[in-house]
């Protein structure tokens, strides 16, 4: 059984970033594919669910009807953005507005990354403490950064004004002196679908 996030203080949201085209896929969408007896974007869901956070919200765009049924089975809200075409960024844009003005910080969680531990989750939310320059949160294995990350309420302007296929990284340059890198013992934070498929 997974610890459950207690976020301390603060409330803590998981966006689950479902959107994209599958270029790389071809005619499948990867979100759909099975990873342990289930799709892809429900583990992903019920992973971030299993963390104990204060809301999950699975941002569906291509083929939204399907990756929504996907998700029927966990207690994740939907919402759909109708700007995928634009990139990750709209899934980012469209989610964070979404979000209800007490949640403090957000967690991006990439629809294609279901072997993330919720526990790895959980340590980023409470490692969370904007009073000590812990503004955002990035997990780190081996040395090496990976996925989720979570930004807290002060960077939600500069993340719903991104554009194109644009994630974070860029605010995590611009950033660096309260990226607060979070250790855990996670090699899914790496691990994608392309990555294990290449």
């Amino acid at each position: 059984m997974e610890d459950t996030a207690t976020n301390g203080p603060f409330q803590i949201a998981a966006l689950v970033l479902a959107g994209g085209l599958s270029r790389r896929s071809g005619a499948v969408n990867k979100l759909l594919a099975d990873v342990g007896g289930r799709p892809m974007v429900s583990a992903v869901a019920a992973m971030a669910v299993a963390a104990g956070v204060s809301r999950v919200i699975v941002v569906s765009g291509h083929d939204a009807a399907a990756v929504e049924a996907a998700v029927a089975n966990t207690s994740a809200e939907c919402i759909h953005n109708p700007e995928f075409h634009e990139g990750m960024a709209s899934s980012i844009r469209h989610g964070i507005a979404a979000l209800d003005d007490g949640i403090d910080g957000v967690l991006i969680c990439l629809g294609d990354m279901p072997w993330v531990a919720a526990s790895t989750l959980v340590a980023l939310a409470e490692a969370y403490d904007p009073d000590a320059a812990h503004e955002i949160c990035r997990p780190m294995h081996d040395g090496k950064p990976g996925n989720p990350v979570l930004f807290g309420r002060r960077h939600f302007p500069a993340l719903s004004a991104l554009q194109g296929d644009q994630g974070g990284k860029g605010l995590l340059r611009q950033n660096a002196d309260v990226v607060f890198n979070v250790a855990v013992n996670d090699a899914g934070i790496f691990r994608d679908l392309d990555v294990v498929a290449s």
